[in-house]
């Protein structure tokens, strides 16, 4: 399945991948598309719902039908510090810094629960387009009850990254994820252009990270 993505810039907004139905758009700060998501992060996460990161970041969100059904937030390091970037390795966030996305504020309608196909492809329009702008290396952090949920579409978990999220007030754990066309899930054809051995050194490095950390709190 070969996507085809509008050229858009990565903090532009506008429609980014349509199929019918369904689109998935871009949105930005200050218009009545984003009002509507943090509308519906307050039903369905803890508060704050917005925070000054949701400025410099790019955000997905997919409609069917006209119905807001997923929503995604997507920060550059080049833009911006990210999400919990504190109880992240300084090192790691300077060294990959150029390539680094961090993934978060995933969100479905609360009416939607059993579209899951809806939030991967969210994940592959969201991935897609921050390929397109260079990003290299996802990290996230997520609930535990979603790991399941992260490991089918292929992020992989980083030991001794877990920490209580300041605004869940839960344990939260940190993923990784490296495209290349050897991943599992629901994209694999839009890294087909990086082969397993190139991502090699990225994941390596990426799981070095978490080693060295394990280490540190033994």
């Amino acid at each position: 399945m070969i996507t085809e993505f509008q050229p858009l810039p990565l903090l532009g907004e506008g429609t980014l991948w349509e199929d019918g139905d369904t689109t998935v758009n871009l949105v930005r700060p200050g218009s009545a598309a984003f009002d509507e998501i943090v509308r519906m992060r307050g039903l369905v996460a803890c508060a704050p719902t917005s925070d000054p990161i949701d400025d410099y970041s790019t955000h997905y969100a997919l409609y069917d039908k006209g119905k807001l059904i997923v929503w995604l937030r997507a920060t550059r390091r080049i833009h911006g510090v990210l999400d919990c970037e504190a109880y992240y390795p300084d090192a790691l966030i300077e060294e990959f810094k150029p390539v680094l996305v961090a993934s978060g504020r995933l969100g479905r309608h609360p009416e939607e629960q059993g579209r899951s196909s809806l939030v991967q492809l969210a994940f592959r329009c969201g991935w897609g387009h921050q390929f397109i702008h260079g990003a290299r290396i996802d990290i996230l952090n997520s609930r535990q009850a979603l790991d399941s949920f992260y490991q089918r579409i292929g992020y992989y978990a980083l030991p001794g990254w877990s920490f209580v999220h300041p605004r869940t007030g839960v344990m939260h754990d940190l993923r990784g994820f490296v495209p290349a066309r050897d991943v599992v899930g629901p994209w694999e054809d839009l890294f087909a252009s990086v082969s397993p051995e190139a991502a090699f050194p990225l994941r390596q490095r990426l799981l070095s990270y978490a080693r060295e950390l394990v280490h540190q709190m033994q």
